[in-house]
């Protein structure tokens, strides 16, 4: 008996099948395939090849499916119709889920607690059930995603755009402005700098996708180890608004699971957060907590527990 999990957000979609025991069988990834940042149509081709390349042959021996997709919950739906209908038996039973659901699974078997994830967005979830509760933050780049990677990335532009326009006031393009500008403009500018590198840097910017900027996240991080004071300053503000955006929606007893790409990855955003919220574990895989998730449906309760770091380890 198999079981089928997905997990998609607006960086990567990840698929995997599992024996109901937790045995791996097989793996597919692709971009992202978020249908309200990306369209429906470029989300929904990527979704299928992560399916497709995890699933291939053996699609029409799964029992049961569970997608953890971000965006709208109604785009969600239909986006994963379009892409299972032509795939599976109509009558298999699929469950969709928020992304935010799977990434819980992820790091506990607990059925309720708080998951905080920083990926290219951020949100914090109030789980309760296996089921989206409660959330804070998650608006998207323009209205918040405060402490992701995308908003680290801009805070990191502005940064270096300050500096350049104060050292070129200096006339002094070539002296000091710390680690952070020198990566920054590094990334952006890879041929160098003119006689206006304020512009030429706004110019390198604006002519990207803004998601883009999440891009520049890690150098946040690379020159935060370093000891740049301005990239230890942003790590420091960025933990501290994730932690309080986890705070808006835990209830204290339960578990705190840190998911996405800036928390599950080792660095200093992530030490800065697990300083604050001490308790929270770090997620593992949310496709195979998706499979999980489908798997537990079918199998009794403590064994399902028992069989939770199989799928997700």
């Amino acid at each position: 008996m198999l079981v089928l999990g997905v997990d998609a957000g607006g960086t990567s979609s990840r698929a995997a099948l599992f024996t109901v025991d937790g045995a791996p069988v097989g793996r597919g990834h692709a971009p992202g395939a978020n249908p309200v940042t990306l369209g429906m149509d470029q989300a929904c081709a990527h979704l299928t090849a992560a399916v497709q390349e995890a699933a291939s042959s053996s699609l029409p021996h799964v029992s049961m499916v569970v997608m953890g997709l971000a965006g709208n919950p109604g785009a969600c739906r239909e986006l994963a119709g379009r892409v299972l209908r032509p795939l599976l038996p109509q009558s298999l039973p699929v469950r969709v889920v928020g992304d935010t659901v799977t990434a819980f699974a992820a790091g506990t078997s607990s059925p309720s607690g708080t998951v905080l994830i920083s990926g290219t967005g951020a949100i914090a979830a109030k789980i309760t059930d296996h089921e989206q509760t409660a959330t804070a933050d998650g608006y998207g780049w323009l209205l918040g995603d405060e402490g992701s990677g995308f908003w680290l990335g801009h805070a990191a532009a502005r940064a270096t755009v300050r500096a350049l326009t104060a050292l070129t006031a200096l006339s002094a393009r070539s002296a000091g402005g710390g680690l952070l500008m020198e990566l920054v403009v590094r990334q952006l500018l890879p041929d160098g700098v003119g006689e206006d590198p304020v512009a030429q840097l706004a110019a390198a910017v604006h002519a990207r996708p803004p998601l883009a900027l999440a891009e520049l996240a890690p150098l946040v991080s690379r020159a935060a180890e370093a000891g740049d004071p301005e990239a230890r300053a942003l790590v420091a503000e960025a933990a501290a608004r994730l932690a309080s955006m986890a705070a808006q929606v835990h209830e204290p007893g339960l578990p705190i699971v840190l998911a996405g790409g800036v928390l599950t990855s080792e660095g200093p955003v992530q030490r800065a957060v697990h300083d604050l919220l001490a308790d929270a574990v770090t997620a593992g895989d949310p496709a195979g907590a998706a499979a999980w998730l489908a798997a537990r449906v079918l199998l009794p309760e403590a064994e399902a527990r028992a069989r939770h770091a199989a799928f997700t380890t």
